[in-house]
């Protein structure tokens, strides 16, 4: 495998994801953070990224189902060559039982929320609140616009949305860089942006959506409102913008996965690295708020929700593998770090405190 600039290896991974990109996952992983590994003898690539010697990848490999085996013994052997422990974060199970064979340990990551646009509505009890602001804010003059800056660059819109990404992020404590995505307006792949106005044109949300399953299917990606706008705005931007794609022949949006969520630490095979992941859900909201994350989803009353798992080689120690998986989340961020290595450390020194909380979600 030759060497590639950034934006060649950019550019080759997403030609292959066009081609073969069946996972939501996979369009998230076209950023300069990301290295690229790409298959020798089957066509296909896996985008990872170093965090202490682990590569962490995320979502399945991009390549034809028959040679999702072939393309992860290549990349595996690729990982010994150079000394790398592999990683792979918010795989599906027909991947994370490939690795499982292959002698990996294979635990539950967290819940991806699928709307089925077909059968998808907004009738029934559990969707009651939902409906009732969606309509209250479409008699309030709240409307969508998609932007499409593949077909023509709007740079004072494009304005308007940095000045409201810089409020969105005022507030927040940290930035993540590597499982959030960025607006690329640049260098779009495929992407669909859609914002919504109030009445009185003033901008209120702004989401982005990521395509997979050769652009029938999206997954949102970027999602920023006004934090002095009108409630439940980005509710009401999400289904606006879903049912635009429905109208437009789009099969499924994911609303992406909802890390930590599911993991039953009820039963007796429970293992320390799930009550971790499950601990951490519980108790922590630090740069990223998992547990409210997972109630947001649940508002839209998912068609499914779709299992996806963490891999990783048993014989990695725990700590490595928690502060590996954290730092990736905060990319270059010592704060973030620092915040959960103390509470990884508390939770090893008073393990009780796995004990505090015994319901899934």
């Amino acid at each position: 495998m030759s060497e590639k600039s950034k934006p060649d290896a950019m550019q080759q991974a997403y030609q292959i994801i066009r081609r073969f990109g069946d996972d939501s996952q996979h369009c998230l992983c076209l950023n300069t953070v990301n290295n690229y590994f790409f298959g020798t003898d089957v066509c296909g690539v896996i985008p990872y990224i170093l965090s202490r010697r682990k590569a962490m990848s995320q979502g399945d490999p991009a390549c034809r189902t028959e040679d999702t085996e072939k393309l992860l013994d290549e990349y595996l052997a690729f990982c010994r060559q150079n000394g790398y422990r592999p990683v792979f974060n918010s795989i599906s199970a027909d991947v994370a039982d490939l690795l499982r064979i292959k002698g990996y340990r294979v635990l539950k990551y967290g819940e991806e929320a699928i709307l089925d646009l077909e059968s998808y509505s907004l009738s029934g009890g559990k969707k009651g609140a939902l409906r009732r602001n969606t309509a209250k804010l479409n008699r309030a003059g709240v409307s969508l616009e998609e932007y499409c800056p593949e077909e023509s660059r709007n740079i004072s819109l494009e304005c308007e949305i940095a000045g409201l990404e810089e409020q969105w992020y005022e507030g927040k404590r940290l930035r993540l860089t590597y499982s959030i995505g960025d607006l690329h307006f640049e260098e779009p792949y495929g992407r669909r942006y859609f914002i919504t106005r109030d009445s009185e044109g003033q901008l209120q949300t702004v989401l982005s959506f990521l395509p997979y399953h050769r652009g029938r299917r999206y997954c949102v990606d970027v999602m920023y409102r006004r934090p002095d706008g009108l409630t439940g705005a980005m509710e009401h931007a999400i289904i606006s913008a879903a049912m635009k794609m429905k109208e437009d022949g789009v099969e499924e949006v994911s609303l992406n996965i909802a890390p930590l969520a599911g993991i039953d630490v009820t039963k007796l095979e429970t293992n320390w690295v799930e009550r971790l992941m499950y601990a951490i859900y519980q108790n922590m909201d630090f740069g990223y708020d998992f547990k409210n994350l997972y109630r947001f989803k649940s508002k839209f009353g998912p068609t499914t929700w779709k299992m996806r798992y963490l891999v990783y080689d048993p014989k990695m120690p725990l700590l490595n593998l928690a502060l590996s998986i954290t730092n990736t989340k905060g990319v270059r961020n010592i704060r973030f770090y620092l915040r959960y290595a103390r509470f990884f450390a508390s939770l090893f020194l008073y393990p009780e405190r796995f004990r505090k909380h015994r319901s899934g979600h």
